[in-house]
């Protein structure tokens, strides 16, 4: 292994054991007062009731030839969108902490012309300072998603650029555009910009919701 990679690697372990010191108590919750587990099927769903929306779900965008799909909040909050899995990246943990775990999102379901349901940003459209939460699009960017908390009840999704886990990362606020569209506002991590959700397990849910 070339030095600067073994630096590199060793830099993000002892990162990673000293946030896992620190942050043993600082495990994402779900809706039941449960730790989010790796593998699990939850709902990403809005945190506000009512006029904040409901789950989040693929949508077909782009061209008949392509296979890209948006991903979306929906606007009722009667509507938990399609259950997701967090997976971890690079370490073995049975739990997902707060800011610092790297986490790859997939949907349970997936568009058939799609090779994965990996979540992934790529390019805006319009050549703005924003990226699209996509599926299926062979221009997305590189990189790495994570859970960081905004209140005692609720959490934001970022995302964090890089096919290299940096330490420690440089990450972005994860908000709503156009057509309820998620979109990385790499601009501005202040938490202003940022979409409150809370995560609800498949389990504890009668009826599982599929719009693929």
């Amino acid at each position: 292994m070339p030095a600067r990679s073994l630096i590199t690697t060793l830099s993000f372990l002892l990162w990673f054991s000293l946030s896992l010191a620190s942050a043993s108590e600082h495990a994402v919750i779900d809706n039941d007062g449960e730790p989010l587990v790796p593998g699990q099927e939850y709902y990403i769903t809005s945190a506000i009731r009512g006029a904040g929306g409901g789950g989040v779900f693929p949508v077909k965008t782009g061209d008949l030839s392509s296979c890209e799909y948006s991903i979306t909040q929906a606007s009722s909050d009667l509507d938990r969108g399609t259950l997701v899995k967090f997976h971890v990246s690079g370490v073995s943990t049975d739990k997902i902490y707060l800011g610092w775990t790297f986490l790859e999102i997939d949907f349970v379901e997936k568009p058939t012309c799609a090779e994965s349901s990996k979540w992934a940003a790529a390019p805006n459209y319009a050549g703005s300072s924003l990226y699209r939460l996509v599926i299926g699009d062979t221009k997305s960017v590189s990189g790495y998603f994570q859970i960081q908390g905004l209140n005692s009840f609720s959490y934001k999704l970022v995302f964090c650029p890089g096919s290299v886990k940096v330490v420690p990362p440089t990450c972005y606020d994860i908000g709503l555009g156009a057509n309820r569209n998620l979109v990385v506002k790499h601009y501005d991590n202040t938490g202003n910009s940022a979409k409150t959700w809370v995560f609800v397990k498949a389990q504890s849910v009668k009826g599982k919701f599929s719009i693929i």
